[in-house]
């Protein structure tokens, strides 16, 4: 099935909250302009004023413990990220997210529970827009962001759920 995708308008990307997308789909409506193979799955893309935080909630077991975040959704207003392992504050990188507001910086984010069911790689949802009011730490960065939007209560739930 193919998706249709509106390229982004005066460069802010015409994300749907809630709606499912592979980390392809969002490079493309931000008109991301690397190389696709570095589209792993999960991580950190920046396309001028706008950081896509895409975020594995339960790691897999064998994942090495510098990959094995502490990414969580504390509640329906709130998210725990912690930036790649290289950030640090006074990082270019580091001060977009931990100023993001007086940097004119957008933080969107992405989530999904698990990267793979059953072999097949699974889509991220869109949570939204989110500010950091808190952080701590280097290398990486502890993250509290408060979201735009709260997170509506059946998906949440469906994302905090122990299976």
């Amino acid at each position: 099935m193919k998706k249709n995708l509106k390229k982004s308008i005066n460069g802010v990307p015409p994300f749907k909250l809630y709606e499912q997308y592979q980390m392809i789909d969002a490079a493309l409506l931000s008109n991301y302009r690397k190389i696709y193979s570095s589209f792993r799955g999960t991580g950190l893309l920046r396309n001028n004023k706008e950081y896509f935080l895409f975020v594995d909630l339960h790691k897999e077991e064998y994942a090495k413990e510098s990959i094995n975040c502490k990414d969580e959704f504390i509640n329906q207003s709130y998210f725990q990220w912690e930036t790649p392992n290289s950030t640090t504050q006074t990082s270019d990188r580091g001060k977009d997210i931990i100023l993001n507001n007086d940097r004119g910086v957008s933080l969107h984010l992405f989530v999904r529970k698990y990267r793979e069911i059953d072999g097949k790689s699974e889509p991220y949802i869109y949570i939204g827009k989110g500010n950091t009011v808190e952080y701590l730490g280097e290398k990486p960065i502890t993250v509290k962001l408060e979201l735009e939007n709260e997170v509506p209560a059946s998906l949440y739930d469906e994302f905090v759920q122990k299976v």
